[in-house]
C-alpha cells in the first residue's frame, strides 16, 4: 500500500513540476509564523476592554478570537497574503492603542511586575503549541491548505518542518541548565532525566500501538517505520543530558561550542553517507531490514537535534540572565540581534555551499536555521512585551497573552482563563489532546473532500475544543504532569 502512495505521488510530481522548483525560503516561513507574536500585540489592548467582566467564559472567547482565529485564517486561506495579515492586526492593534497614553513613569515598575516570570518566554512557547495543533489536521485538508507549507522531506523549508525543531529549542529555553540550575549531582540530574523522558518513551510506544491497531496512516519517510517524535524529544533529552554531566558546571555555558562540534561532525559524516539515510542499502528508499535501517531517518537525526538542543541552552542562559534595569534589557535585545544576523548569514552559506537544510536529517543547515527562526520569534515576542510595558499604568497592566493574576510569582493560576497560560501549564496534555483529536477527524470525516467553509469550520471548532479542555484543566488548577 505504502509502495502504491509513493508512486501515485512521485506521478503527481512529474505532473506538476512546479511544485518541485517553487522556492518557499525560512524568510518566508518567518513571515507566516509571525502571525503569533502579532496576535500578542492585538490581545494586549483588546483584553482590557472585557476584562471589566471578570468573566472566564469571556476571557477565552476573547483569546479564541485574538490567537485561534488569525492563526486558523493565516496557515490556510489567507496563507498566499501573509505580509496583509500581518499590516491588517497591527494596525488593528495600533488603532485599540489610541484608548491608551505611553507612560514612562510606570514603565520600571510594571517591568519589575513580571520580570521574573517572563511572560514573552511563556507566550512564545504556547504560540509554538498553539501554531502545532493547528497544522497538525490542516495538513488533512488540501482545499486550504497550501502546498508549499507541507514537509519537505528531503531537503528545503516550510511551515511544517519548523515543529519538531521549534519543540526542541523552546524545551532547551527552559531547561535545568538554562535556568543555571545545575548543582545536583550527576547520578540525580540523571535519573531526574531518565524519569521524564521514560513518560515520553511510554507516549511514543502508545502512539505507535494506536496507529499499528487502527491502521492510522503514517509517512515512513519522516521518521522510519517505528521511530516517532516522543522517541526523538526523549532520545535528545538523554543524551544532551549525559553530555553535559560530563561537562564542569561553569563549561556548561559554552554548551553551543559542544553542539556546533557535534553538528559539524554529523554533517561530516553525512556528507559520505546521506544517501545511505535518504535511500537506504537497496537504494530504493525503502524501510525493511534490521531495527538500524527501518528507523535511519528518526536515529541519525538525533544527533542534529542535540546540536540544536545544546545550543537552545545557550540562549536560554541568555533569556534567564537578570536584567534589573532597562540598558540590561537593551544590552540582551542586542545580542539576540546579533545572535540572529550570524545565524542567519551562516545559514545562508551553508544552504548555499555545503547542503540545503533538512529536517528528515536535522543537519548543520537546518539547525542553524532553526536557532535563527526561534530567535526571531522569540525576541518578537519580547518586543510586543516592552510595548505593552510603555502603555501600562498602575490600574491598568498589560500583559500580552496573559493577565496579572497568571502571571505573577505567588498566584496559584486559579482564578483566570488565559489561553496561553493554561497551554504552557499543560502542554503535554494540549498536544496529545490535538494529536487525538487529528485522529478522531480524520477516522470521521473525509477531510479531503468537504468544502473549504466546512474545513475552516472544522479547524475552528477542533482549536477551541483542544483550547478549552486545556483552559478548564487550568481552571481547576489541574497540572497533567505527575512524575
Amino acid at each position: 500500500m505504502f509502495r502504491i502512495m509513493v508512486e501515485f505521488w512521485n506521478d503527481l510530481l512529474e505532473k506538476h513540476p512546479s511544485w518541485i522548483s517553487s522556492q518557499f525560503s525560512f524568510i518566508d516561513v518567518v513571515l507566516v509564523t509571525m502571525i503569533g507574536p502579532a496576535c500578542l500585540l492585538l490581545r494586549a489592548f483588546v483584553y482590557p476592554h472585557f476584562s471589566r467582566y471578570e468573566s472566564r467564559f469571556v476571557d477565552f472567547w476573547v483569546d479564541c478570537l485574538c490567537f485561534l482565529l488569525p492563526t486558523v485564517l493565516s496557515f490556510t486561506v489567507l496563507s498566499s497574503e501573509p505580509i496583509a495579515v500581518l499590516i491588517t492586526v497591527v494596525i488593528a492593534a495600533l488603532c485599540l492603542s489610541a484608548n491608551y497614553r505611553i507612560s514612562f513613569d510606570s514603565l520600571q515598575s510594571e517591568y519589575e511586575l513580571h520580570k521574573h516570570s517572563l511572560p514573552y518566554l511563556n507566550t512564545y512557547r504556547a504560540l509554538v503549541n498553539l501554531c502545532t495543533i493547528v497544522v497538525i489536521l490542516a495538513v488533512d485538508f488540501p482545499q486550504v491548505f497550501p502546498q508549499h507549507f507541507h514537509k519537505r522531506y528531503n531537503s528545503g523549508y516550510s511551515l511544517m518542518d519548523t515543529g519538531v525543531g521549534s519543540f526542541i529549542f523552546s524545551h532547551a529555553l527552559v531547561s535545568t541548565e538554562s535556568r543555571g540550575s545545575v548543582r545536583k549531582s550527576m547520578l540525580k540530574r540523571l535519573k531526574a532525566t531518565l524519569v521524564s523522558s521514560s513518560m515520553l518513551i511510554v507516549l511514543g510506544c502508545g502512539r505507535l500501538f494506536v496507529t499499528w491497531i487502527t491502521n492510522y496512516s503514517v509517512s515512513e519517510d519522516e521518521y522510519g517505520k517505528h521511530w516517532n517524535f516522543f522517541f526523538t524529544l526523549a532520545c535528545v533529552k538523554l543524551v544532551s543530558t549525559l553530555i553535559l554531566c560530563l561537562i564542569p558546571d561553569r563549561g556548561v555555558v559554552y554548551s553551543w561550542v559542544v553542539g556546533i562540534t557535534i553538528g559539524l561532525s554529523y554533517q561530516y559524516w553525512l556528507s559520505y553517507h546521506k544517501a545511505w539515510v535518504i535511500f537506504g542499502s537497496d537504494g530504493d528508499g525503502t524501510y525493511d531490514g534490521d531495527f538500524v535501517h527501518c528507523n535511519r531517518p528518526g536515529l541519525l537525526s538525533c544527533w542534529g537535534y542535540c546540536s540544536l538542543y545544546l545550543c537552545g541552552i545557550t540562549v536560554g542562559r541568555l533569556v534567564f540572565k537578570d536584567k534589573p534595569l532597562w540598558r540590561d534589557q537593551l544590552n540582551y535585545f542586542s545580542k539576540m540581534l546579533l545572535l540572529i544576523i550570524v545565524c542567519g548569514i551562516i545559514t545562508f552559506f551553508l544552504n548555499l555551499y555545503v547542503d540545503r537544510a533538512s529536517r528528515m536529517l536535522a543537519n548543520l543547515t537546518f539547525v542553524f536555521w532553526q536557532i535563527t527562526h526561534n530567535s526571531i520569534l522569540l525576541t518578537a515576542s519580547h518586543v510586543v512585551d516592552m510595548i505593552s510595558c510603555l502603555y501600562s499604568t498602575p490600574s491598568r497592566l498589560l500583559i500580552p497573552g496573559q493577565c496579572v493574576r497568571c502571571s505573577s510569582r505567588d498566584s496559584k493560576s486559579t482564578s483566570c482563563c488565559c489561553l496561553l497560560s493554561a497551554i504552557n501549564k499543560n502542554q503535554l496534555f494540549f498536544f496529545l489532546a490535538g494529536n487525538l483529536l487529528t485522529g478522531l477527524v480524520n477516522l470521521s470525516i473525509r477531510t479531503g473532500s468537504v468544502s473549504s467553509v466546512t474545513a475552516i469550520v472544522v479547524l475552528l471548532v477542533y482549536g477551541g475544543a483542544v483550547s478549552g479542555l486545556t483552559s478548564l484543566l487550568f481552571v481547576f488548577n489541574v497540572n497533567t504532569k505527575f512524575w
